[in-house]
């Protein structure tokens, strides 16, 4: 099994090396296979490792390849942790990936860097797969900067376009600020701990280390910043909606596989210190269902559909947050997995109507495509019957059951702001079908002459995460009993168990709230549907602009900060750079003229200054 680990783990990093290099020896066509089947070996790789797991009754190991840092103070190994969580987070990864990668063999087939396109594509898998295997903060800390590298790379991917060059840059400055967060957690924890070994610091809190003590809380907040930052919550989500200028598939594989899970899964991973301190727990809690709600009301304003997307998976990782503040992290990481195929599915098929649209992404420029590109049609919403919570599709029962974490807990608050979201995630992804599918006809003359439905590889990926869109729910799924997502997360491990469920019968309030969820996201489905086919009702500027967050950041932060640089650059150097520069010239001028004076061309000169040379040798030789 180690075997199977490791080929799994590094196969994507080979597969982004042998891109990079051969790319102007190999073709198109092999480029790809090599791509997709690094990917689909390394989830078959980690299915096994998976089966063996379920076999040895779930017991949790570290793999320990070599001895990475050994100081007097300070130990890091480069190990790897396979338990259950990391091994689901494997399979998404791997899985979702995999058809991202199988999807873009057609989206990409004309663009002309398609194998820098693959190798980075591999690379990104590479990243998020050493992320969660990480045995250790450290590690993990190495693929949480990989991925966040890969993102830059393919954010940026078509970088003549001046807007996905400054949508790139904007991605990796944003999550520097919440990378200073972790990375100064990283440092605290190496100073309490002496250790960033995961096992060994949550095992150490669980005995009760530091609880109660100020400073975990302060461990736990740098945690949370740099969860925030790289999840695209609140204040550090500007980030993700421009991201979308990359290519749609690199879109679906950072919402739904990578990058934007990272956060979720650090909070999940490091569990045990933010239940030791519950001020943390509340605040993360909080700060997820204000960006629920917030997001939400953003993609209501939208009029680009990727924008709309990228707005709901904003709101969606709120949801996951939400979930981590109240203590149910069965609940966030059960979203996480339905989420996953669902944004995948969703992000896939706009990429099927943007591929259609000769890359075209405004839903006012569009309506009535269900006549020219049925299959995507019907996968699209499909998607958006998941994602709105509407039974018995997936993200029904994991919504429904956060909802339900949060009203069993007592954050009655937090449940009415989570309800109400999902019904604006029912309505704007309801609008977003409408403008796009069954809404009025704006499509332009000289597109309507050569629109037609995606080729079948670019179908067959988006059928397989439908299907999983339709079943996948039902792993969480169980009465009275383990579902066998919670056998599998669980394990042994009491912090992952489904509280609800434990609790739960068939006619308890509970259940009659997830009815009740259900039927009022039907209903602001339909009310979004009665607007929204007919004619295009403008939006709200306010929510256009999502509240104006990125002028208020750019005039009340970059500006100025821009303006006191070249204060401090045009004070300084003049006298400190350029003067420096003079005297140093001026030294260097002087220095040549005594050596000049030396290479006089004299022989007793020459004759002098080597007798003086022995001289200075045998006295120093002497003593």
């Amino acid at each position: 099994m180690p075997y199977a680990i490791l080929i799994g783990l590094f196969l994507p990093l080979a597969g982004f090396l042998t891109l990079m290099f051969s790319s102007d020896f190999i073709g198109k066509r092999l480029t790809g296979v090599i791509a997709c089947t690094t990917l689909f070996i390394s989830f078959l790789c980690f299915s096994g490792v998976v089966y063996h797991y379920v076999q040895t009754d779930l017991k949790p190991f570290n793999l320990e390849l070599y001895q990475w840092i050994s100081t007097a103070k300070i130990k890091a190994d480069f190990s790897l942790h396979i338990d259950s969580i990391s091994l689901l987070m494997t399979l998404i990864i791997t899985g979702v990936g995999f058809l991202i990668h199988l999807y873009s063999i057609g989206y990409m087939g004309h663009d002309k860097d398609y194998a820098r396109y693959f190798a980075c594509l591999n690379f990104f898998v590479f990243a998020m797969l050493l992320l969660v295997l990480a045995a250790n903060l450290l590690l993990l800390f190495v693929g949480w900067e990989g991925v966040g590298l890969a993102s830059y790379l393919l954010i940026g991917f078509w970088y003549e376009s001046s807007a996905a060059a400054a949508a790139a840059t904007k991605a990796f400055v944003v999550n520097r600020i919440g990378d200073l967060g972790l990375l100064l957690g990283l440092l605290l924890t190496f100073y309490l701990f002496g250790t960033s070994d995961i096992t060994e610091i949550s095992q150490r809190v669980s005995q009760g280390f530091l609880v109660g003590a100020p400073i975990l809380s302060v461990l736990t907040l740098l945690y949370f910043v740099g969860a925030v930052g790289k999840s695209a919550q609140l204040p550090l989500h500007v980030w993700l909606p421009d991201a979308m200028e990359g290519p749609t598939p690199v879109s679906a594989l950072i919402h739904a596989a990578t990058m934007v899970t990272a956060g979720v899964y650090l909070v999940v991973r490091m569990r045990y210190v933010f239940l030791a301190t519950p001020d943390t727990m509340h605040f993360v809690g909080y700060v997820g269902a204000a960006t629920a709600l917030f997001a939400a009301l953003c993609a209501l304003g939208q009029t680009d559909l990727k924008r709309v997307l990228a707005y709901s998976t904003v709101s969606q990782l709120g949801y996951m947050f939400l979930a981590c503040g109240v203590g149910a992290f069965y609940a966030a990481m059960f979203h996480l997995t339905t989420h996953a195929f669902v944004k995948a599915l969703l992000f896939l098929s706009a990429g099927n109507v943007v591929h259609a649209m000769e890359g075209n992404t405004d839903m006012r420029k569009m309506g009535g495509l269900y006549k020219f590109l049925p299959k995507t049609n019907i996968l699209f919403l499909i998607g958006v019957l998941a994602l709105s919570g509407i039974p018995p599709f997936s993200a029904f029962f994991s919504k429904d059951l956060i909802l339900e974490e949060e009203y069993l807990a007592g954050f009655k608050k937090l449940f009415y702001i989570g309800l109400l979201t999902s019904l604006l995630t029912a309505f704007y992804l309801t609008r977003a079908y409408c403008l796009t599918f069954i809404g009025k006809m704006h499509i332009e003359e000289k597109i309507l002459k050569t629109i037609n439905e995606v080729p079948r590889v670019m179908i067959l990926p988006v059928a397989l995460l439908a299907f999983l869109s339709i079943v996948g729910g039902f792993l969480g799924f169980g009465i009275g009993e383990q579902t066998p997502l919670e056998y599998f997360l669980a394990g042994h491990d009491p912090s992952m168990e489904d509280k609800v469920l434990e609790e739960n019968i068939f006619f308890s309030p509970e259940t009659w709230l997830s009815i009740i969820g259900g039927i009022l996201a039907v209903c602001a489905a339909v009310i979004a549907y009665t607007r929204y086919t007919d004619d295009l009702k403008g939006p709200l500027p306010l929510l256009n602009k999502a509240f104006y967050v990125d002028t208020i950041y750019e005039k009340g932060i970059i500006r100025p900060l821009k303006a006191l640089a070249q204060s401090i650059i045009s004070f300084f150097e003049p006298c400190l750079f350029d003067d420096s520069i003079k005297i140093l010239s001026h030294g260097v001028q002087r220095g040549a003229g005594y050596l000049q004076k030396i290479q006089s061309g004299q022989i007793r000169s020459y004759v002098a200054w080597m007798a003086m040379g022995m001289v200075i040798l045998i006295f120093y030789l002497g003593f």
